[in-house]
């Protein structure tokens, strides 16, 4: 299950999932030219409109154009803030569909830009995202990311999203096992536990004893 609670992360350290949203969006540019203004030699028009991309309502093929354009910009722009404002976009438009575009931003050479494609993750709401972000809190060099990672974690009720936040109670770096404590009783709702590794270890064995459907509890927005 998913959990909507993240907040975006600009400068650093910040079930199946959902389809696309249906609808389209009124007022405002239309996606078409979004699309064109995201190729603007302007770096700021290439941002303001990845960030648009992300606000729409978009269903069918508007919504497979928009998030190739962002895939697109996360990939290869050369600006870090229009690189983020991509990964924040995909994460608000897509559930499994964006997932591929954004693990390929992990490996993105800006910190920021890595965070913010751990935001967009969370925001996905795929099942397929919980992996990555789970690496991500382990492996990364910056602890900003690996903080961020956490947070998206956080919003995932998932037996595999809290092994992975258990783990990191005894992260090398304070600043991760705060930021996976955090998400642990966001998460789990258990707000009395203390952030001591073993509590929450012998908590978890208890979950793995439990149906999943009750282990998961209730979607949230």
């Amino acid at each position: 299950m998913f959990l909507v609670g993240a907040a975006v992360v600009v400068g650093g350290c910040s079930s199946a999932g959902r389809s696309l949203r249906g609808g389209f969006a009124l007022g405002g540019p239309g996606v078409a030219e979004l699309t064109a203004q995201a190729q603007s030699p302007d770096p700021d028009l290439r941002r303001e409109a990845a960030l648009a991309l992300g606000k729409h309502q978009l269903g069918g093929e508007s919504a497979k154009e928009a998030l190739a354009v962002l895939a697109g910009l996360l990939r290869s722009d050369t600006e870090p803030l229009v690189r983020s404002a991509a990964a924040t976009s995909l994460g608000r438009l897509g559930g499994e569909e964006s997932v591929p575009a954004l693990v390929e931003g992990l490996s993105d050479q800006s910190p920021l830009v890595r965070a913010d494609v751990c935001w967009g993750l969370g925001m996905t709401g795929a099942e397929g995202a919980i992996a990555p972000l789970a690496g991500a809190l382990t492996l990364d060099a910056s602890v900003d990311v690996r903080c961020a990672s956490a947070r998206a974690l956080g919003n995932f009720r998932d037996l595999a999203a809290w092994q992975a936040l258990v783990e990191a109670l005894a992260a090398d770096r304070n600043a991760v096992q705060t930021a996976a404590y955090q998400a642990l009783r966001r998460s789990t709702g258990q707000r009395r536990l203390p952030q001591e590794q073993a509590a929450w270890q012998k908590w978890l064995a208890e979950q793995e004893e439990q149906p999943a459907a009750k282990r998961r509890g209730l979607f949230h927005r």
